[in-house]
């Protein structure tokens, strides 16, 4: 079958909005993906449960699914939903309001003023889930929020988990890789908010296919098991324009489409109205030398493709992030950072992963990063906020009153307005140029150690039930001690 939709009528897309008959296109040709040419799903049950309801597996655990089977999917999946953490302050609503952000992740490697770049450990991942209790703007917890490479790869998963849970609070992330450890992420959730049946969402983990057009059989068990305790499934694509797909990017969005409608599909039909998020973090490959590009504009598209997709499927969408290829805190990794977090979030994106601290495509993680990606997440905060037009902030009698020439700073109007309306950074250089020598000459990269130090000085464990912690240490221990013996 060929495609039906007619691709020559369509104009060029504006530089970061997509019309109408653009989103249809793409949709159009995810479909065409998907029930002409296929997925394949490496998981044995999971490619029963879908022949059961309705998609057709062929060989080479090939499947194509019909085009009723995914827009139904779709239809189902709750359009916002609340994700709730053991401290019921710290709830969240993923599709209204505000994007939940969670801090970088899975980077095998940090970076700190101090020492520079070397492999990171379990006591690095500590300051960083500190760092993001403490920073307001992250209000989910995330997963890996960096390697603890001191720690085997076999039980690394019991260990983050544990640590998140005792030293955060709020909603948080679990692993995906594979039936038992997101089993595992999951027994330990439903101990430390005494929820044995985790009735309500607590977490999610972001489910990823292998792009080109495979689920492999990991991934596809992660998402099965989430999706059967009821936790939304953050569907997540990393494909890469030029080598994991097309150059262009029209098609490697709707492949990048086409996947995640996939992972999708097969929430809905282990568990009809299990909520999800439809996650595009799509970017390209540097053809000069082969690597990951998180920084490009071409990445910055596609986190503006990703809110307009997630709105034409009315489900949360996650894009974005503090996204750099710097390999230090420079420039560059301002400037990239900047750009993927205005996106993201002045177009609306409904859950951000990678929020604060990310270097080098995903490779390095720094506490410096990331209080100043939390210090830009508030600049956005600020101008998304906007300002009000009434008679106060017009303020013409105050104009009147002020003689040509004269000044404002002296009035009360000044005082009121500028501590409720203009936002003061505690990190960047704001005071002359001699203070700011006198004070030490400081770049951002060493101002932003001051404030690391300082948030953790600041940070206060949040309090868990003496029963409950010895609950999770017992469970972390017997896993530890079946797993390796």
């Amino acid at each position: 079958m060929q495609q039906q939709f007619d691709l020559s009528t369509l104009p060029t897309t504006s530089p970061h909005k997509l019309s109408a008959e653009g989103l249809d296109a793409i949709h159009e040709t995810s479909i065409h993906i998907l029930e002409d040419i296929g997925i394949q799903v490496g998981h044995d049950e999971m490619r029963d449960i879908l022949d059961e309801a309705g998609a057709v597996v062929g060989d080479d655990d090939m499947v194509t699914f019909p085009r009723s089977l995914v827009e139904d999917a779709v239809e189902g999946a709750p359009s916002s939903f609340e994700m709730h953490g053991r401290n019921p302050d710290r709830d969240v609503t993923v599709g209204e309001g505000d994007p939940v952000i969670a801090p970088g992740y899975g980077a095998p490697n940090i970076l700190t003023y101090d020492d520079g770049r070397r492999q990171s450990t379990l006591s690095d991942y500590e300051d960083l889930i500190k760092l993001a209790q403490v920073e307001d703007e992250i209000t989910c917890a995330g997963y890996v929020l960096c390697e603890p490479n001191d720690v085997p790869q076999e039980v690394k998963h019991l260990e983050m988990i544990e640590r998140t849970l005792k030293f955060t609070d709020m909603p948080l992330m679990g692993s995906p890789y594979g039936e038992d450890r997101a089993k595992a992420s999951i027994d330990l959730v439903s101990m430390a908010v005494d929820d044995p049946d985790m009735s309500r969402p607590y977490m999610t983990a972001t489910c990823n296919p292998v792009p080109p057009r495979q689920w492999d059989e990991r991934m596809t068990g992660g998402l099965l098991q989430y999706a059967r305790h009821n936790q939304p499934v953050l569907v997540g694509n990393l494909l890469m324009a030029n080598a994991s797909g097309p150059s262009s990017l029209a098609g490697s969005l709707a492949l990048t489409n086409a996947e995640i409608l996939a992972g999708i599909t097969m929430t809905q039909v282990v568990n009809p109205g299990v909520p999800v998020i439809h996650g595009t973090i799509t970017s390209n490959v540097d053809v000069r030398s082969g690597a990951l590009s998180m920084g490009s504009p071409e990445g910055t598209l596609c986190t503006s493709f990703a809110s307009q997709i997630g709105s034409y499927y009315d489900v949360p969408a996650r894009a974005g992030g503090g996204l750099t290829d710097a390999k230090t805190v420079d420039d560059q990794s301002g400037s990239e950072s900047m750009m993927q977090l205005m996106m993201a979030m002045l177009g609306d994106i409904d859950f951000m992963l990678h929020g604060a601290g990310i270097l080098d495509s995903f490779g390095t993680m720094s506490p410096e990063k990331f209080v100043l990606d939390c210090e830009r997440i508030r600049y956005l905060n600020e101008i998304e906020a906007g300002y009000d037009l009434n008679e106060d902030t017009f303020a013409t009698d105050l104009i009147e009153e002020v003689e040509p020439g004269g000044h404002f700073l002296n009035k009360r109007h000044t005082l009121e307005h500028s501590k409720e309306n203009h936002y003061f950074s505690d990190i960047y250089a704001k005071d002359s140029y001699d203070n700011w020598e006198n004070a030490g000459a400081k770049d951002a990269f060493e101002s932003a150690a001051d404030t690391v130090q300082e948030r953790l000085d600041a940070y206060e464990r949040p309090p868990m039930d003496d029963d409950i912690q010895a609950d999770i240490e017992d469970y972390v221990e017997e896993q530890r001690e079946e797993i390796l013996g």
